[in-house]
């Protein structure tokens, strides 16, 4: 069974994130990447499962929790809120997770902030290096829990061609068995997220949908 977390996101994904494996949100900034995290968050929090989130970014927010899920606080136990501010700190948290029992749900909000903080000419090779390492963990995990791991991604604009490419490029890729990218959809609060890889729904699929206070809603009839 899937989890579900978000209306929209979850008739994208027939039923929501599927369990086992990487789901990568991907997109520019303000495209809502942690919109879902945070909403991934409140509704796995709402059922009693606990979460580990690795925030590297400072985007996690009590307040937007509390209009998400107003009983927060009753569950806040259940809940591992990390915020690293170096690769290294992101490296051994990530390991660390190995050690915890009983978790349902992990997210990565976003995993390659720091890598891109860190990656120059002469380390590229250790560093992406690393950066499989991380994923083959929270891959790992997924498998051996039977859990959904969400992560998000940046982009950058490929000089050559002009379009938009997943920072760390085929090294987050080939972990990541869900893709979806985000963007604008030219509305305020609007967005839009397009499969573009996954191992049981169709290439291209897309919803819009609208960041609310409570959540995300739908936008009628924008399913195609």
């Amino acid at each position: 069974m899937r989890f579900g977390f978000a209306p929209p996101i979850d008739r994208l994904l027939n039923g929501g994130l599927e369990r086992g494996c990487i789901t990568n949100f991907f997109g520019p900034p303000a495209s809502g990447k942690t919109q879902i995290a945070m909403c991934a968050c409140a509704s796995a929090l709402k059922k009693g499962m606990k979460v580990a989130f690795i925030d590297t970014e400072g985007g996690f927010s009590f307040e937007r929790l509390s209009q998400l899920f107003p009983e927060h606080e009753k569950f806040l136990h259940k809940l591992l809120l990390s915020e690293p501010c170096t690769w290294e700190e992101q490296k051994n948290v990530i390991a660390e997770l190995e050690k915890i029992k009983n978790l349902e749900l992990i997210i990565v909000d976003s995993i390659v902030a720091l890598w891109r903080l860190e990656l120059n000419q002469e380390n590229v090779f250790s560093i992406n290096q690393e950066l499989a390492k991380q994923l083959a963990t929270l891959a790992k995990l997924a498998r051996k829990l039977n859990i959904p791991v969400l992560i998000t991604n940046q982009v950058y604009a490929d000089t050559e061609t002009g379009e938009l490419e997943l920072a760390s490029r085929n090294v987050v890729k080939w972990w990541s068995k869900n893709l979806i990218e985000l963007m604008h959809a030219g509305r305020a609060n609007c967005r839009i997220a397009i499969v573009r890889k996954s191992r049981s729904i169709p290439e291209g699929r897309k919803i819009e949908f609208e960041i609310t206070e409570k959540g995300m809603k739908e936008v009628k009839f924008r399913l195609l």
